[in-house]
């Protein structure tokens, strides 16, 4: 690995941290027991594009465009990343979409309500964004925009499981929770293995190392709106967002 890639994961290292979705106002609201009902649904109706609606269809497309043969991404991307969020094969559980509509029912969300939510726009970007560069066939940027803030979401989603149960009722370890404790678990974490590997084995041009970073950028921000766009719907009831409000 060159000085440069080496340079790279430690600036895109020290950006993920700095700019953490723990931060965002939004955690901080559920955090401190802040969060009505009416604004946990509406979470969880918008967070469902985030994460939950687009997995794992553009893994499938990166696995296609990838390189064959190369172990990292066969056991990385294909065996801890995409067949989990498929199957849930590490964690013993199924499809992580089903699990999070298990958390949705406990606010009182059918599976038919959720798949005919209308994303407000910033998560309807954030959930474009994941297709993009899948589909487009730049696999290492798609994993890069990825693997990074995914692998640090554990710590937002630890966060969200403690306040969960002190503030909202929850019980650690049940049904409801299934969804937040495995993306919160060394299962989590490991999905963002892929990202540092696949870098300084493919990042060796100045070329790729800029389309990885500029992945990674246009990743934490397009998060960051989609939590803004969350914050300001369900938790200030800007009335922008009346058409997507309860």
């Amino acid at each position: 690995m060159s000085a440069e890639t080496d340079d790279l994961l430690r600036r895109i290292d020290e950006t993920v941290e700095a700019e953490h979705i723990k931060f965002h106002p939004l955690v901080s609201a559920i955090c401190e027991g802040n969060a009505s009902r009416r604004s946990l649904r509406g979470f969880a109706r918008q967070f469902f594009f985030v994460g939950p609606k687009p997995n794992p269809r553009p893994h499938c497309a990166v696995y296609a465009y990838a390189p064959e043969g190369d172990p990292d991404i066969e056991h990385l991307w294909f065996g801890d990343v995409l067949m989990e969020e498929a199957t849930g094969s590490h964690s013993g559980t199924g499809h992580h979409l089903q699990i999070y509509f298990n958390w949705c029912a406990t606010l009182g969300l059918s599976a038919e309500e959720m798949m005919a939510t209308d994303a407000i726009p910033e998560t309807a970007a954030f959930e474009q964004w994941r297709y993009f560069n899948a589909f487009k066939g730049d696999w290492i940027a798609a994993i890069a925009g990825i693997a990074f803030i995914e692998g640090a979401s554990a710590k937002r989603n630890d966060m969200l499981i403690e306040s969960f149960v002190k503030d909202y009722g929850y019980t650690k370890g049940s049904e409801g929770l299934t969804y937040w404790e495995i993306h919160a678990s060394e299962i989590e974490e490991d999905h963002g293995d892929i990202g540092p590997a696949i870098v300084r084995r493919y990042a060796n041009d100045d070329y790729t190392r800029t389309r990885v970073w500029n992945a990674v950028r246009r990743s934490i921000d397009l998060q960051w709106l989609a939590f803004d766009g969350m914050y300001r719907a369900f938790f200030e009831d800007d009335p922008r967002y009346k058409r997507w409000q309860e």
